[in-house]
């Protein structure tokens, strides 16, 4: 019989430090990542406001001055947004939920099978709350408040870090270089002036889309007098940031309200629609972002789904240009480490 032979197994301690170091990171990240998810939105619009402030730089301006105007611009924006639009797109939502039972009725016409469904939930919707519905109401109420003030706070927050980030952002991205070994610190300034070409073409492209797709929903709800036009212009503003979701996300209310005109508005909706994202996805787009953002659309719907399992709506928006950072990163610093047909092809796809 063979004898029994005892294994023994020894791990540095250095080993040990090492995976402890890790694990404290992995927590350390897990803790912070919403402050993480700010800090980057911040870095994203201070990317997008410093071409405006090179410019103003540019043509005399100093630029502490040239930061104060675009900062100020920066407010003023938030400030329109907030008690221009927000108040106009809240009478329009009241007048939709006064209407709330003849829509229901004239949907439950155009569309026969749906009808007990909308009539169950019209009659939810407006019989008497009892005291345990109140109190339920209150308490939505007030977390609803609760989420307002939290969600203006951060806003505000944000915008206030990526004026900072504007003022000091590249003496700290400087002073983060020097961390790294010195032959090393050449390539990752190359990451960062490629990655800051990625980012403002991301940002710079989501506002003109964005912005042509809120003006366009807006123009063609308007002239077909569909109810409810301003809040269905912002959600396709905001729905634009999420391709090929967003989309669908924003058609479909705008169609079945549409209905409630005629179903020749309804169709000319969904074709204005279906016709402003084929123009975006194969005309703007490409034209906006360059080539700084080649992602196929595979790659895009890919992404967008796991950001959006991850962190939901804000992750299916700020993934994008994570993914298009990558190739990047591989050719700086794993060029070596790759097979060289690999490189080639993944040279071919990019010039492609």
């Amino acid at each position: 019989m063979a004898d029994n032979k005892e294994i023994e197994l020894r791990i540095p301690f250095a080993t040990l430090l090492k995976i402890a170091a890790f694990v404290l990171l992995v927590v350390i990240t897990l803790k912070l990542w919403p402050v993480i998810i700010m800090l980057f939105v911040a870095v994203l619009i201070a990317v997008a406001l410093d071409p405006l402030v090179g410019w103003l730089s540019r043509h005399r301006v100093r630029r502490g001055f040239s930061i104060t105007v675009v900062s100020l611009s920066l407010f003023g924006v938030v400030l329109l947004s907030i008690f221009g639009i927000i108040p106009a797109m809240a009478a329009q939502l009241t007048d939709l939920w006064k209407e709330f039972p003849q829509i229901t009725s004239r949907i439950a016409a155009a569309f026969p099978p749906l009808a007990p469904l909308l009539r169950s939930w019209a009659a939810k919707l407006h019989q008497a709350p009892n005291s345990a519905q109140m109190e339920s109401y209150l308490m939505h109420g007030m977390n609803a408040g609760m989420y307002a003030i939290e969600a203006v706070t951060t806003l505000i927050l944000v915008l206030v870090l990526s004026i900072y980030f504007l003022i000091e952002g590249r003496r700290a991205i400087e002073w983060l270089i020097n961390f790294a070994p010195r032959n090393q610190r050449p390539r990752w300034r190359e990451l960062l002036d490629e990655t800051n070409d990625i980012l403002v073409a991301y940002m710079r492209g989501q506002a003109i889309t964005c912005v042509l797709c809120g003006f366009v929903a807006f123009a063609t709800l308007t002239i077909l007098h569909v109810p409810g036009a301003l809040p269905l212009a912002v959600l396709a503003f905001i729905a634009d940031l999420v391709p090929v979701v967003g989309t669908i996300v924003m058609t479909i209310p705008a169609f079945l309200l549409a209905l409630l005109v005629s179903p020749i508005s309804a169709l000319i909706v969904l074709l204005v629609y279906t016709a402003y994202h084929f123009l975006e996805s194969y005309v703007i787009i490409p034209r906006v972002y360059g080539g700084q953002m080649s992602l196929s659309t595979l790659t895009v719907l890919v992404a967008v789904t796991v950001g959006g399992v991850l962190q939901g709506a804000i992750g299916a928006i700020l993934i994008l240009p994570v993914v298009a950072i990558y190739p990047i990163v591989e050719r700086i610093f794993l060029r070596e480490k790759l097979p060289e047909d690999t490189v080639k092809r993944h040279e071919a796809i990019e010039e492609g």
